[in-house]
């Protein structure tokens, strides 16, 4: 899934801004190249004629209403931006990657507090 957000910068210049869910990425192994499964968003700012200027989720910014990188974001383009990254979050492999954050997070704590009763138990 592919989001682009494009709007023409006062300059003239046109911006533009990819919202991606990345579900294979290819790595190099020692030698070999093999494709893994991931769940991640890829988010990238380019600008025509310097390419890209940022990456990431649009930041507060002081003199627009966002930015990612070096380039501005209006408040309606960073409308279209958040809209794009709900979509991405809405979708079955992100909210199964959240799941499993959030499990992995809970089997955690119980370890630790299990770890925490063994060190009294034992006297540490």
């Amino acid at each position: 899934m592919k989001r682009e957000i494009t709007w023409t910068l006062s300059t003239g210049k046109e911006a533009k801004v990819t919202v991606e869910l990345i579900t294979n990425e290819t790595i190099w192994a020692d030698g070999d190249t093999v494709t893994v499964k991931c769940c991640e968003m890829g988010i990238t700012a380019e600008v025509e004629g310097i390419g890209c200027v940022g990456t990431g989720r649009p930041e507060k910014a002081q003199t627009a209403a966002a930015r990612i990188g070096r380039v501005g974001i209006t408040k309606e383009n960073l409308d279209r931006i958040n809209a794009a990254i709900e979509e991405i979050e809405a979708t079955p492999e992100w909210q199964e990657k959240e799941a499993q954050a959030q499990r992995a997070e809970k089997e955690g704590r119980e370890y630790e507090a299990h770890r925490e009763k063994m060190r009294k138990v034992m006297g540490y």
